[in-house]
């Protein structure tokens, strides 16, 4: 009886080890947890699913949202719907990943995630106060649902509106885009409590011209310079921000700088004789091109450089022959392979660069596709656009 019994403890004792493993381990050692998509769909309705498309999630109604954005710890999602830059206003909302109704943040619009995730910067939309319009620059905590006002100036205005903003990879500087009445608009350059820092004296191109260091506070952008006032040429400059020195200036007037993970390089477009471009790749320490692409690439007024995850390849779409085509660039040797096409293609690496995510098509015709990094396995995975890889917690 006593050896029956120690064989029914033991057996019982088997069975609860089993459950604790299986419940701490949601797979096995040398597979990974399943890679998600979140996208828009019909009616600005939010979806998430996986890489093979399988039984999506609606994690928001069809409510007219227009942009959605990651939190850092693929927990929440930010959704945006409207603009005062072309509608009368604008709303950010957050989502939880699993599941929930979205709340409202505010009317406001251009957020991103501070890198911890706990911090959300805005910019309101337009009001009036006895000398104009005006926009504040603010930031919401996740903590306590409190927003703080970081600045409220009249150079922020309905003629001068902010398109842009973005944090240092500390999260200790902003730097914020302010439009012009032209094409061309400035930055300036504020702390963490909106305390001035400095203004790039120089005239940028657009919203998208500039980007952080991943490492440090440098800066890198396009200057659009004055050539028809008989001035100072276009050029890609890279700026200390904390001294205001220029570290580097390519003379090559290059497009969307884009840094590369490890902050040693930085991608751009260079514009090219006949309404062309070439993919470059910059030295950041020495100001000097390292890759310039053999292939003139035509239209890329809808992409810009993509840094794969480990920074050895560039993702970017271009027209050909009339036909938009989404490429992968060896950073190495500038090898180019097509991995798909179609129209105003949106792209995304996976967190493990080992895929694709692609919207394509017109309007409400738009898809979402996936494709591994080689080009093999193109496949359909939704209706919809804008699809934004799930981030990988602690990755």
């Amino acid at each position: 009886m006593g050896e029956l019994r120690g064989r029914f403890l033991a057996f019982i004792t088997f069975l609860v080890l089993s459950a604790l493993v299986t419940g701490c381990v949601a797979y096995p050692p040398d597979e990974a947890p399943p890679q998600q998509i979140a996208y828009l769909g019909s009616g600005g309705s939010v979806w998430l699913t996986d890489v093979e498309g399988a039984e999506p999630t609606q994690l928001a109604d069809a409510l007219g949202f227009q942009a959605l954005e990651w939190a850092p710890d693929g927990q929440r999602l930010l959704l945006v719907k409207g603009s005062p830059l072309v509608e009368d206003s604008a709303e950010i909302y957050l989502v939880n990943a699993d599941g929930g109704e979205p709340t409202k943040v505010a009317d406001a619009y251009v957020p991103i995630w501070s890198s911890d995730g706990q911090q959300i910067l805005y910019v309101t939309n337009f009001s009036a106060s006895e000398e104009g319009s005006e926009q504040s620059l603010k930031a919401f905590s996740i903590q306590d649902g409190r927003d703080t006002t970081l600045i409220t100036q009249r150079w922020i205005s309905g003629l001068w509106p902010i398109e842009s903003v973005q944090y240092s990879a500390d999260d200790s500087l902003i730097a914020v885009y302010v439009s012009g009445l032209e094409m061309e608009g400035f930055i300036v350059v504020v702390n963490g409590e909106g305390g001035p820092v400095w203004e790039i004296p120089d005239f940028i191109y657009g919203a998208d011209d500039f980007s952080w260091a991943p490492d440090d506070h440098r800066l890198a952008y396009r200057d659009s310079g004055q050539p028809f006032l008989g001035g100072e040429e276009p050029s890609l400059k890279i700026v200390g921000v904390d001294s205001g020195d220029i570290l580097r200036s390519l003379e090559q007037p290059a497009f969307w700088p884009r840094w590369s993970p490890e902050g040693d390089w930085i991608a751009a477009f260079s514009w090219e004789e006949g309404s062309s471009f070439r993919a470059l790749i910059v030295d950041a320490d020495q100001g000097q091109v390292i890759l310039r692409s053999e292939r003139v690439f035509g239209d890329l007024w809808n992409s810009r450089p993509i840094w794969s995850p480990d920074g050895a390849s560039l993702l970017f779409a271009a027209s050909q022959a009339d036909q938009m085509q989404l490429y992968v660039m060896d950073g190495g040797d500038g090898g180019l392979r097509v991995i798909a096409d179609g129209q105003r293609p949106d792209a995304s690496w996976s967190p493990d660069g080992a895929y694709v995510a692609l919207s394509v098509g017109e309007e409400e015709s738009r898809e979402v596709l996936v494709v591994a990094a080689d080009g093999s396995d193109l496949h359909k995975i939704a209706d919809g656009w804008m699809p934004r890889w799930r981030p990988v917690e602690g990755g």
